[in-house]
């Protein structure tokens, strides 16, 4: 089918390009993730549930639902990796669960594991594990994936201290008088940056994740080494805009839980600081997300362990960071108590739409939320497929026009801060790709490079 670059209007099922879809030969990303990583995934949610039953001290009824629920989730992994037809989900009273099964009935009818496009099947895997929970009497408020979560920012709490000791430094000389236009420019590229290589560390991408593999990480996250494998750049756009803005609203779609998010709240943390932004909206997702997605549980929780160290076990903090952690910790939870920083978990987020069709399934965000901001930054890589919708785009696609209806003159500026986790992508120049591809044939999928695009909206001159 041909679509309108101008409107960028298709009908979920039938796009202007081939969605990706595991094949059966197992030559693709796709296939890899449906046979290999998601059962993984499962595994683990299937072994962290059973643990939790185990240690259960609360009634016998809890403790028979919990082995229910260990056993619906193993029923969960079989359907996948034998290929049965998608199932419509039972309403767990979240809200959207209407929305989900209508979407599927019309536009994917019968569709298997296999045959149904990954955008497809890998958000109804995870919104089929939530209502599993949601609709327990007991186990309604358990966050399968928290433990992992908390865990793996323990295990960088000498990254986080120093980080943030960094950033109270940075802000210090760049706020009021002190700071220049250079010095501002300056700050702002490498907090942007290192908000971008925050999204490395994703735990549905690499549950594996190993103390010392996500140390040598943030190392170079921290160092700035990374910044030659941002293959789409527009960080200079992207500043020429967030330099007009004067206590104006920057909206930050989250990805990422633990260390992730603390390279976005310290880009907040420096935005509110400086005066570009006088409010910051974040939108974490409602229930819990693809292993290690921001909930609003996640959020306070990293602001709590700022503010107390001692409340995550955090030892060997030199003196100096550990009070700048403290300080910057003490200091976010007054801007979320004034209103100066704010948590929206629409549903949208979690929902089965592509953010294309934000305008019309999506107006609680798009209408109630992000057409209010001047910048929307969009976190991580489901955010970004999700924006530019899961397809076998030709490379050197504008990213503009991926993204289609939201990218119109009246819309917020929007940039993609993306770790490429999955073969789609858009925006890249074509020599740069075929090198890529040469050099690496999976370099999409790798989480080795990354992108910073802009779309101007209401910006654009």
């Amino acid at each position: 089918m041909a679509v309108s670059s101008a409107s960028g209007v298709f009908a979920p099922n039938d796009p202007p390009f081939k969605p990706l879809i595991a094949a059966t030969d197992g030559s693709n990303f796709t296939y890899v993730s449906l046979h290999d990583r998601v059962p993984h995934i499962l595994t683990d949610v299937v072994n962290d549930l059973f643990a939790a039953v185990e240690r259960c001290t609360g009634p016998d009824a809890a403790i028979s639902e919990g082995k229910a629920l260990t056993s619906e989730l193993s029923r969960l992994k079989h359907e996948m990796v034998t290929n049965k037809p998608l199932p419509p989900l039972d309403d767990d009273g979240v809200g959207d669960i209407a929305a989900w099964n209508e979407w599927l009935a019309k536009y994917f009818p019968g569709a298997a594991w296999y045959s149904a496009p990954f955008l497809v099947w890998e958000p109804y895997m995870y919104r089929r594990i939530a209502a599993l929970f949601r609709r327990s009497q007991h186990w309604g408020k358990y966050d399968c994936f928290a433990a992992r979560k908390e865990a793996t920012f323990r295990a960088s709490m000498t990254a986080v201290a120093r980080l943030c000791a960094r950033v109270e430094a940075l802000t210090a000389e760049t706020a009021g008088d002190a700071g220049s236009p250079e010095k501002r420019h300056v700050a702002f590229a490498e907090l942007l940056q290192a908000s971008l290589w925050g999204n490395q560390t994703d735990l549905s991408m690499f549950p594996d994740l190993s103390s010392e593999a996500l140390e040598e990480m943030q190392a170079r996250i921290s160092s700035g080494a990374n910044h030659s494998k941002i293959v789409a750049n527009d960080t200079e756009r992207v500043w020429q805009i967030a330099s007009q803005v004067r206590n104006g609203r920057i909206d930050i779609v989250l990805d990422n839980s633990g260390f992730e998010l603390l390279q976005d709240v310290l880009l907040a943390h420096w935005l509110v600081a400086v005066g570009i932004a006088g409010k910051v909206v974040f939108h974490p997702k409602r229930i819990p997300w693809y292993v290690s997605d921001v909930t609003n549980s996640d959020f306070h929780w990293l602001v709590d362990a700022a503010r107390d160290p001692s409340m995550v076990g955090a030892t060997g903090l030199s003196a100096a960071d550990e009070q700048a952690l403290k300080r910057l910790g003490t200091r976010w939870a007054e801007l979320l108590a004034d209103g100066t920083w704010e948590l929206c978990d629409e549903l949208f987020w979690t929902g089965p739409y592509g953010y294309r069709y934000l305008p019309t399934e999506g107006r609680d965000a798009w209408e109630g939320a992000l057409l209010k901001a001047d910048i929307v930054l969009f976190k991580g890589d489901l955010n970004y497929r999700k924006l530019v919708y899961d397809l076998e785009w030709p490379v050197t696609t504008p990213f503009v026009e991926a993204l289609g209806p939201i990218a119109g003159r009246d819309a917020p500026a929007i940039v993609a801060l993306r770790t490429a986790k999955c073969d789609t992508i858009v925006g890249i120049d074509g020599a740069r790709a075929a090198a890529l591809f040469a050099q690496q044939k999976d370099w999409v999928s790798s989480g080795q490079y990354g992108v910073i695009q802009l779309s101007p909206g209401r910006w654009q001159s």
